[in-house]
């Protein structure tokens, strides 16, 4: 599976035009075949960032549908606008493939936890994944790890945590997070990689 992500920073005064145009950059890249997602970065790094997210079952598929995409009059609209009437400094789109597990389409909030990691590191981390998947495997939590493809930095692993909701987020952090079995596992993956971001993003309708 392959994700592209964009990032709108929204200016000053201007999140309502972002708003908008993220979603109609949303309901494009779906008409193409995109299974796309917006969320908003509401603790941690980027907060306030818009993200929009694209899902594909292959690099071809995306890559046709990015072709697609820009001869569609709706697009080249979006971008003029853009053009004429800057909101937002847009960061993307960036590349992304999973290489473990899966999210809940259904889920609201998602937690990223990103690593520098080196890709001599990464079957070592997929053990490490795999001992977390067990760990919760009764719990409402899905799990998911990507690295990049195509992206302004490459030496990163990234690990999705997905919740219903910011409740169960909160109850998975201190039942999961907090506990010593998933501590032991974070201080491990500690001797693979470095964590140095982390953020918490919510579904936008």
């Amino acid at each position: 599976m392959f994700i592209s992500r964009r990032i709108a920073h929204p200016h000053p005064g201007k999140l309502d035009v972002v708003m908008d145009r993220t979603n109609r950059l949303a309901e494009i890249l779906s008409r193409h075949g995109g299974k796309t997602r917006r969320s908003r970065v509401v603790a941690g790094a980027g907060a306030g960032e818009i993200h929009v997210y694209a899902q594909y079952d292959s690099m071809a598929a995306g890559t046709g549908a990015n072709a697609a995409m820009m001869d569609d009059p709706d697009y080249r609209k979006l971008m003029a606008d853009r053009e004429a009437n800057p909101a937002a400094d847009i960061t993307g789109p960036e590349v992304f493939r999973s290489i473990w597990g899966e999210m809940d389409p259904t889920d609201t909030v998602r937690m990223h936890r990103t690593y520098a990691m080196p890709r001599s590191n990464l079957k070592a981390a997929v053990g490490l994944l795999e001992e977390i998947g067990k760990l919760v495997e009764n719990d409402p939590v899905s799990i998911m790890a990507g690295i990049p493809v195509l992206a302004s930095r490459m030496d990163t692993m990234t690990v999705v945590y997905s919740f219903a909701d910011m409740h169960a987020f909160g109850d998975g952090v201190d039942r999961i997070g907090m506990s010593p079995e998933f501590q032991n596992i974070v201080t491990r993956a500690d001797e693979l990689g470095t964590l140095f971001e982390s953020r918490v993003l919510r579904a936008i309708g």
